[in-house]
């Protein structure tokens, strides 16, 4: 690390020979003491990224002059309680994972250029059609406590949270507060592969692409956006499961959803409505649909701040499961200890119906999880979160 570091400081040296420029180490490290329990039985232990997600990351900016400037960024998910980082994907924008092991950087990984005309972004980034389940969550889609929507699209599309080779656009900080994402993300795939789906082979040169939206506006009290993403996949050969359900074969993917918050006072409150679908799920020609909504605040006391949220979600298509459903509270209480130092604690639980086998597990990577079974089919679950996040 000291060789990195010695390293990046030559290069910006020798950079600003030719104009400005800057190189910053940033990071989390957040750890928690976890209890999920469920119908089956119970699991806790040390889990990261609770409160904030861990990370270790660098990001650079140069000075190109005329208004212009390059940079890049650089962020490395971590499992702070055993020293590794975090899991990352082994084929772009595929469903298939790898085990927590050595440092990548899977979070992001982009290279940019930004203007007057806003900004170009290549790489690995988050995806619009993500950005309004985390900013319109009080827990951040981290932590036991993250609403519903974001554990169904979890479920339901690979490219949820992230897209590996993606060119992004985003509008310019100078329109009265609009703003706007675009992306467009290649599968990488050969013109060649195939796959079998529903005793078919397909092609599936196309699987994994991903073309997402988003729009709003964001001016004093008020911040509220809509987005649509839509990820391809050729019928049956991908595999989802939202809700705890049985896992079943899949197509295209595409999520609409709205984001909105309101500030008065040390009060933010939150809301989002979504809608997640997956074609030709189960067999041809069916589709599968999962419907939620979820509501929060994030109240301001003192050098705390008290979190509260409620989500409900409710998935359609599906013969052995017509009604399943699931409900999810959640509350929570973060103190300041300074700008970079927080403790925590926060407790969440679910209800299931229908069929539906949704638990409490924490949604932040590198959680421990929760015992599965079935058991859990219409059971109830809760999880707990208590720990200390530093920021540098």
């Amino acid at each position: 690390m000291k060789k990195t570091l010695v390293a990046l400081a030559a290069l910006a040296a020798a950079g600003g020979a030719f104009a400005q420029s800057s190189v910053t180490l940033f990071g989390v490290l957040d750890l928690s003491y976890e209890r999920v329990k469920t119908n089956a039985g119970s699991i806790s232990g040390i889990s990261p990224s609770a409160n904030s997600s861990s990370r270790l990351g660098f990001r650079g900016v140069e000075d190109l002059g005329g208004g212009m400037s390059a940079s890049f960024w650089l962020e490395a998910a971590l499992a702070p309680m055993n020293g590794s980082s975090s899991s990352g994907t082994t084929q772009n924008n595929q469903a298939t994972t790898i085990a927590a092991g050595g440092l990548t950087f899977n979070r992001r990984s982009t290279v940019s250029l930004s203007g007057g005309f806003g900004e170009l972004r290549v790489g690995r980034d988050y995806t619009p059609s993500f950005w309004n389940y985390t900013i319109y969550d009080p827990f951040g889609t981290n932590s036991v406590g993250a609403t519903l929507g974001g554990y169904t699209g979890n479920g339901m599309g690979a490219t949820f949270v992230r897209a590996s080779n993606s060119v992004g656009y985003f509008l310019p900080a100078t329109m009265g507060g609009f703003f706007g994402q675009a992306m467009y993300a290649f599968g990488n795939r050969a013109s060649t592969e195939t796959a079998t789906g529903y005793a078919v082979v397909r092609s599936t040169q196309d699987n994994g692409k991903y073309i997402g939206l988003r729009f709003g506006y964001g001016q004093g009290p008020i911040n509220t956006a809509v987005s649509y993403a839509r990820t391809t996949y050729a019928s049956g050969t991908f595999t989802a499961s939202p809700l705890g359900l049985t896992p079943y074969a899949a197509g295209n993917y595409t999520d609409l959803s709205w984001g909105g918050s309101y500030t008065f006072g040390s009060v933010k409150a939150m809301a989002q409505i979504f809608r997640q679908k997956n074609d030709d799920a189960f067999a041809l020609g069916n589709t599968v649909t999962t419907k939620g909504w979820g509501i929060g605040a994030d109240w301001g006391v003192g050098a705390g701040d008290v979190l509260v949220s409620y989500s409900r979600a409710s998935v359609d298509g599906l013969a052995a499961t017509p009604d399943a459903r699931s409900s999810k509270w959640a509350l929570g209480y973060v103190y300041n200890l300074s700008k970079r130092t927080a403790v925590f604690a926060y407790y969440a639980h679910v209800g299931n119906s229908g069929g539906a086998a949704m638990t409490a597990g924490s949604f932040s990577s590198g959680g421990i999880g929760a015992v599965a079974g079935a058991a859990n089919v219409n059971g109830g679950s809760s999880g707990i979160d208590i720990g200390l996040r530093h920021a540098f």
